[in-house]
C-alpha cells in the first residue's frame, strides 16, 4: 500500500494530519494504524502528532463528528423548502449517493468506524445520537409517505436500510471517468427509491451539489484510487 505524503507548505499540519488518518483509516483500517503510520505520512514525529491532537481516538472521533454535522446541517438545508414525502426521499437518496461517492475515504471512515470508538465514551454516545439525528429525516420521509397513502411499504425500516445501504455504497465503487456520471446516477438511485416505496410516478427535486458538505481533509489524490482488491468498474 503506498501512502502518498502529505508535504503542501500551505496546508496546515492539523489538516494533513486529518488528510493521511482518513486515508490509512478507510484503507487499512484505524486499528491497524499507529501513530508512527501518521507521524510518517506527514513527515513530523510521534510528538509533533501529539502537538496536534491528544490521542489517536480522539481524532477519529473528531472526523467523524464533524462529517455527522456536516452532513445533517446540509441535509436540514435542503429539504427545509419541501413538503411533499416524494421530494424528501429523492433530495435524501440523491444527496447521500452524491456526498459518498464524493467523499470516498471520509464517508468509509465514518460508516465503518464507530466500533473503533470506546462503548459507553461520551465520543461514542455523541456519534450515535448524530446518526440518529440524520437517519431520523429518512424515518420522517418514509412515514409520512405512508402517512399520506403516497407511499407503499411493508417495512418501513427495511426499506430504509436498504435504500441507505445502495446509497452508500457508492464510497466503494463509483468513479468520476466511469460510464455515468454521478448526477445520472443519483437520478437512477431516486428513480430505483421511489420505485420501491411504490411511489406514484411524478417530477421530484433533486440534491443541489453546491449544497453538499465539502470535507476538506478528502485525500485528493486518493478519491479515485480503489482498493487493491476491488475491481475497477
Amino acid at each position: 500500500m503506498t501512502i502518498p505524503r502529505l508535504t503542501d507548505r500551505d496546508t496546515n499540519a492539523g489538516e494533513r494530519i486529518r488528510t493521511a488518518a482518513v486515508l490509512l483509516f478507510a484503507r487499512q483500517g484505524y486499528a491497524a494504524t499507529s501513530i508512527r503510520d501518521l507521524a510518517r505520512a506527514v513527515g513530523l514525529t510521534n510528538a509533533g502528532i501529539y502537538h496536534h491532537v491528544t490521542s489517536k481516538e480522539s481524532l477519529l472521533a473528531d472526523l467523524m463528528r464533524t462529517a455527522q454535522r456536516g452532513l445533517i446541517e446540509a441535509t436540514e438545508r435542503m429539504l427545509a423548502p419541501y413538503e411533499r414525502p416524494a421530494d424528501r426521499l429523492a433530495l435524501l437518496i440523491s444527496s447521500l449517493t452524491a456526498v459518498h461517492a464524493r467523499n470516498p475515504m471520509t464517508t468509509r471512515v465514518m460508516d465503518g468506524e464507530l466500533r473503533s470508538l470506546t462503548p459507553g465514551s461520551a465520543a461514542h454516545d455523541e456519534i450515535i445520537a448524530l446518526r440518529d439525528a440524520y437517519e431520523a429525516h429518512w424515518k420522517h420521509a418514509l412515514s409520512d409517505g405512508v402517512i399520506q397513502g403516497v407511499f407503499r411499504v411493508a417495512d418501513e425500516k427495511l426499506t430504509r436500510l436498504a435504500l441507505m445501504s445502495m446509497c452508500t455504497g457508492t464510497s466503494e465503487w463509483y468513479r468520476p471517468d466511469g460510464d455515468s456520471t454521478l448526477e445520472q446516477v443519483c437520478a437512477e438511485f431516486v428513480a430505483i427509491g421511489l420505485a420501491a416505496v411504490r411511489a406514484p410516478a411524478q417530477p421530484v427535486a433533486l440534491a443541489d451539489f453546491c449544497l453538499l458538505p465539502e470535507f476538506p481533509w478528502e485525500p485528493p489524490d486518493a478519491r479515485n484510487d480503489p482498493r487493491p482488491d476491488e475491481a475497477r468498474r
